[in-house]
């Protein structure tokens, strides 16, 4: 790490292999340049977790950052980028205060603790089908073949949309997936966004128009039929876009990691052997110490001063989730993967009005998939044929794949 890193070309993210293992970077970073601005990506970053805390709650920072993703692109792709934009805008995660709340409360219809455990059937279902599935041939890409699929089937059950359309599904969150979670942002992640986003938009639009006239038991029906809502159409068909995109990576991030860090601390995995009960805690613990999401974004509002640092309106600033879950004067040991660890205020589902809409059901889908995969592959190990390949990026990490035996 150069003395001075502001002059230096070692930042992490400029890195592809400390990718792999960014800890020690963002270790140095907490504890020397704990809000540190990035000159070649014109960005600020957040290492500590006492202004990461703070920041996820100051009004001064705003959650709507879609003109900063449509400045950041290349002057190629921005008039096509400029085409989607207005439905990108309508995210609920794009919204502060007032419509950032209006929103949100139609949205919880789905994600409340009556839905979430009426849910739960479903999800076990799923499961068990894709379990079936592998079970006969004594192997399995636990990444793509079960904590991928499992989430993206249970939101597009949520939904309404067919299950023979679940692929189409898939093929648009990796392409949003892509766009919103590379630095930086170049064609080759806008130009596949842009043609998912349209495709979405309209198959979308159809499908709520029809539970209009024809509504069945699904969320899509609900919002589409509540009386007098104050939510337009379009701010329905862009959510439900986000919901459908949103819940597939981290969780399959979340499950693969659990795995992994069972696998590579047998002292933790024989632990949970012994007392079955800890698996949430197990959960919990892997949120922080290896968080499916590692960044999130806010835009300046106005100009402000923190650790020392000036950040002036309109600056791009990152929240380093990552680095926060390992900072000492939180967690003790922080650099230790401990599942007898009591649960700590974690930031992996963000912090305040915005933390993570989605997280009971995340929770609720990494329970019930982990149980019934320890339960009836209890003797699950590495297939060592075959290469795990990392989704590792700015914002995330996770097993893109994941090949075991059992």
């Amino acid at each position: 790490m150069p003395d001075d890193p502001r002059e230096g070309s070692e930042f992490f993210l400029n890195v592809p292999d400390k990718l792999d293992d960014p800890f020690p970077d963002l270790k140095y970073f907490r504890e020397n340049h704990p809000v540190f601005y990035y000159s070649p990506l014109e960005q600020w970053f957040i290492f500590d977790y006492d202004n990461v805390a703070a920041l996820f709650n100051d009004s001064r920072l705003s959650a709507d950052r879609m003109k900063g993703f449509v400045d950041a692109a290349p002057d190629s792709v921005r008039p096509e980028l400029r085409t989607i934009a207005p439905y990108l805008e309508k995210f609920v995660l794009m919204h502060d205060e007032a419509d950032h709340t209006r929103i949100r409360k139609f949205l919880h219809l789905g994600f409340n603790s009556d839905a979430i455990h009426a849910l739960k059937e479903n999800i076990q279902e799923i499961v068990d089908e894709l379990l079936d599935r592998a079970q006969p041939q004594g192997r399995i890409d636990f990444a793509s073949d079960l904590a991928f699929l499992l989430p993206a089937y249970v939101l597009s059950d949520l939904m309404g949309f067919p299950k023979q359309d679940r692929h189409r599904v898939l093929q648009w969150s990796l392409d949003f997936i892509g766009f919103f979670n590379n630095v930086p942002i170049t064609e080759q992640t806008t130009r596949p966004m842009v043609r998912s986003a349209t495709e979405m938009i309209d198959y979308t639009q159809a499908l709520l128009e029809q539970r209009q006239d024809q509504p069945q038991r699904d969320l899509l029906s609900t919002l589409a039929n509540i009386a007098d809502a104050d939510i337009s159409k379009d701010e329905i068909v862009a959510n439900a876009m986000l919901l459908l995109l949103a819940g597939h990576v981290a969780p399959r991030n979340l499950m693969g990691n659990v795995v992994w860090l069972l696998l590579t601390n047998p002292d933790q995995h024989a632990k949970l052997r012994a007392r079955p009960q800890l698996l949430r805690n197990t959960i919990m613990e892997a949120l922080r110490y290896e968080p499916p999401v590692t960044l999130i974004p806010r835009i300046a509002l106005a100009d402000f001063t923190i650790g020392g640092q000036t950040i002036h309106a309109g600056d791009i600033v990152q929240l380093s989730i990552a680095s926060a879950n390992r900072d000492e004067s939180h967690f003790q040991n922080a650099d230790t993967f401990d599942i007898t660890r009591a649960p700590g205020a974690i930031m992996s589902f963000g912090h305040g009005a915005h933390g993570c809409l989605g997280a009971p059901l995340a929770l609720e889908e990494s329970e019930i998939a982990l149980e019934s995969f320890f339960r009836r592959m209890p003797n699950f190990r590495l297939d060592r044929d075959r290469p795990i390949k990392w989704y590792r990026n700015a914002a995330n990490r996770g097993p893109e794949n994941l090949p075991l035996l059992f």
